[in-house]
């Protein structure tokens, strides 16, 4: 089997056998923008949040700084993977800051300019591949926390049952587990990277035509 094929055998299996994982994670992420939207008026004064840049969004469609843009959030995306291992702090900080802001700047317009979605329609396009990153890379983070702890129980099972060392046996049973982390976290990386090239070159102007046209 190819490489290419038992990528998309892991990552398919991912979501069908961790499905009530991945729909954990998605009402999370939805339970963070709500969050967001409705406690910005306890973080912020009026003032401070009708000020929002995105409400004077531009961009200078610069190589440089789509560049930035993607290092900077793929090193979160990474990072939040990594601390995952400490009962998925990384996930779930990700997702409350991250997507939470999302829900705080939907506020912040709505107050500067009477419409809740307005955040959303001018960042719809790199928003939409950016939070999905987000979601895939905290499904990869779960998944790789739960991974942890099965081979950590499996080791101290009976040892009739890790016949040939119960490290190496512990491994071997979950690393299909570890494999299906591996493939979300590469999808999320690279679904970041598009959220990236599309910030910095297509969502201004598609964002501004969504926000004229809803």
């Amino acid at each position: 089997m190819s490489f290419k094929e038992s990528y998309f055998k892991y990552l398919k299996s991912a979501f069908v056998e961790h499905k009530f994982i991945f729909i954990f994670t998605v009402f999370f992420a939805a339970f963070c923008w709500i969050g967001g939207y409705f406690i910005a008026d306890w973080l912020f004064t009026p003032t401070e949040l009708m000020d929002y840049e995105y409400l004077a969004q531009e961009t200078f469609f610069s190589f440089g700084d789509m560049m930035l843009i993607i290092i900077n959030n793929c090193m979160i995306n990474v990072m939040s993977y990594i601390e995952s291992i400490f009962f998925c702090y990384g996930p779930f900080y990700d997702m409350i800051l991250n997507i939470g802001m999302s829900g705080i700047a939907s506020r912040a317009t709505e107050l500067a300019c009477g419409d809740p979605f307005l955040f959303l329609k001018l960042t719809c396009l790199h928003g939409f591949f950016e939070d999905l990153s987000t979601i895939l890379n905290s499904f990869a983070g779960f998944l790789l926390f739960h991974f942890l702890v099965k081979t950590i129980k499996d080791i101290f099972r009976p040892s009739e049952y890790l016949a040939n060392g119960a490290i190496t046996n512990s491994l071997e049973i979950n690393k299909r587990m570890l494999y299906q982390s591996l493939a979300v976290f590469i999808m999320a990386f690279l679904v970041m990277i598009v959220a990236g090239v599309l910030e910095e070159y297509v969502s201004v102007p598609f964002g501004n035509m969504i926000a004229g046209i809803f």
